[in-house]
């Protein structure tokens, strides 16, 4: 089952390797069929696609932070609020 996983994977890379090869990057960030018509709305497209994924990644970093920041809220208020401690022990051994 290992192997098969393996084989699978390396024959990914090598087209992967194959394909960026033969015409670089660039085929990764071409649009599909019906949107590559134009030869002049290309370069906007991959902009928008570009800027659309940074815009993205953005707000999940700020949906991290807020998350981090509760948690962090939350503890506060339980440890210095209610006096809850989380011990952790090793296993004796």
């Amino acid at each position: 089952m290992l192997d098969y996983i393996y084989d699978q994977a390396r024959q990914l890379l090598e087209n992967l390797r194959q394909e960026t090869n033969e015409r670089g990057l660039m085929p990764l960030l071409e649009p599909v069929a019906p949107f590559n018509q134009n030869p002049l709305l290309l370069p906007l497209v991959v902009a928008g696609s570009l800027l659309s994924l940074m815009f993205l990644s953005g707000i999940a970093i700020g949906a991290f932070a807020a998350l981090f920041t509760s948690l962090l809220a939350l503890y506060l208020v339980l440890s210095e609020v209610f006096g809850v401690s989380l011990e952790f022990q090793p296993f004796p051994g």
